[in-house]
């Protein structure tokens, strides 16, 4: 691994940074962020901890697609 290389789970929390600051940087509600990705509340809490819950699928990452423009590889750097 050369000393670029990042490991699964820093993109994994890269990812749940991502998500919780598009939300706040959209100014929107966990019920109104949860409701564009097509998850519950619940899910979109423990995502933005940090956390992916089981079964999560990869069509969250087209519904940021569609609603903020953003390519479903770009959530796994920093935006």
């Amino acid at each position: 691994m050369n000393k670029n290389s990042i490991t699964i789970q820093q993109e994994i929390q890269i990812f749940c940074e991502n998500i919780k600051n598009l939300r706040k940087a959209h100014h929107l509600s966990e019920k109104e962020m949860a409701k564009i990705l097509g998850i519950g509340v619940e899910r979109l809490q423990s995502i933005e901890k940090g956390i992916l819950p089981p079964k999560l699928t990869v069509r969250i990452l087209f519904h940021i697609q569609k609603h903020f423009h953003i390519k479903p590889q770009d959530m796994f750097r920093k935006i």
